[in-house]
């Protein structure tokens, strides 16, 4: 149950779990939860979130873009307010091509409500890159027994915004650009969890999801790299730079992926004739 139905309410806001999330007995909170607390906040507002988002122009994986209505919003997560999380958030101003990567219009760091002082230098460079502070405090669920019977009283969460954040330089000209490259198959990745465990969606794996999608529409039918190449500009174009560049790296991956060949010269490929790979599967691989 949430109220305050306004994100920039300067109260606080509270959220309510079920007790069945993992972690909800802890008083400890993790960077995953912390993530899916923001998440689950922007959610109830009609934000569209894409958790653990890879993108081409911009090195690293924010935990969570957040698009509505035109604007987008840009969560680093974390246990604590550090040094580092403050420069894992700024890198969108230290990018030396914010103009392609695309500059999110509000950047936030959410971490849980510390229990000491505040450090004015951290509080000072956030607010001169212009990236809000949100602190999160968490009441642990708990089982209530009485009469032989167990009641759970879920976990609740206390949402503060400490410091509000101001609108990136240069966001109303090119946030677009990040908006642009955000698709329904980015929201796949469990917010704020590692690399290695979650499964995240990348310009690689779909691009070799639409691949497996053409084999796999007629399985006994052999396709040739060109006739794949023409299937996937129009669909909307792979991730490499040039067609020629698709046509060489395309047949390798293909082979390891276990695609069979069909002919012993030329890149001729059928469908798998096991179960396909699921496009999240897919190992990244370099270009």
């Amino acid at each position: 149950m949430m109220h305050h139905d306004e994100w920039e309410s300067n109260c606080t806001e509270y959220l309510a779990g079920t007790g069945e999330e993992p972690g909800a007995f802890d008083k400890e909170m993790t960077e995953t939860e912390i993530a899916w607390v923001v998440d689950q906040r922007l959610r109830a507002q009609s934000w569209e979130t894409y958790p653990e988002v890879v993108l081409e122009t911009f090195a690293g994986r924010p935990d969570l873009i957040a698009t509505r209505r035109g604007i987008c919003q840009v969560f680093e997560c974390k246990r604590t307010l550090t040094l580092g999380v403050i420069e894992q958030a700024s890198r969108w101003r230290t990018h030396s091509r914010p103009e392609q990567a695309g500059m999110p219009h509000l950047i936030w760091v959410a971490c849980k409500r510390p229990q000491y002082r505040s450090n004015n230098l951290l509080w000072w460079l956030l607010r001169q890159f212009d990236i809000g502070l949100m602190s999160i405090e968490k009441q642990p669920a708990v089982e209530i027994r009485y009469g032989g019977e167990v009641e759970i009283s879920p976990q609740r969460y206390s949402i503060t915004r400490r410091i509000a954040p101001r609108i990136q330089p240069g966001a109303r000209r090119s946030a677009h650009r990040l908006i642009d490259q955000l698709n329904p198959d980015m929201r796949i990745a469990q917010p704020g969890a590692k690399g290695g465990e979650t499964e995240y969606m990348t310009p690689f794996k779909r691009t070799m999801a639409m691949v497996d999608e053409f084999l796999s529409s007629e399985p006994d039918k052999e396709r040739h790299i060109e006739q794949i190449i023409d299937y996937l500009n129009e669909k909307g174009g792979h991730h490499y730079g040039t067609d020629r560049s698709a046509r060489g790296a395309i047949p390798p991956h293909l082979d390891r992926l276990g695609y069979p060949r069909t002919r012993e010269w030329g890149c001729w490929f059928r469908a798998r004739t096991e179960a396909a790979v699921a496009p999240c599967q897919i190992a990244d691989t370099p270009r």
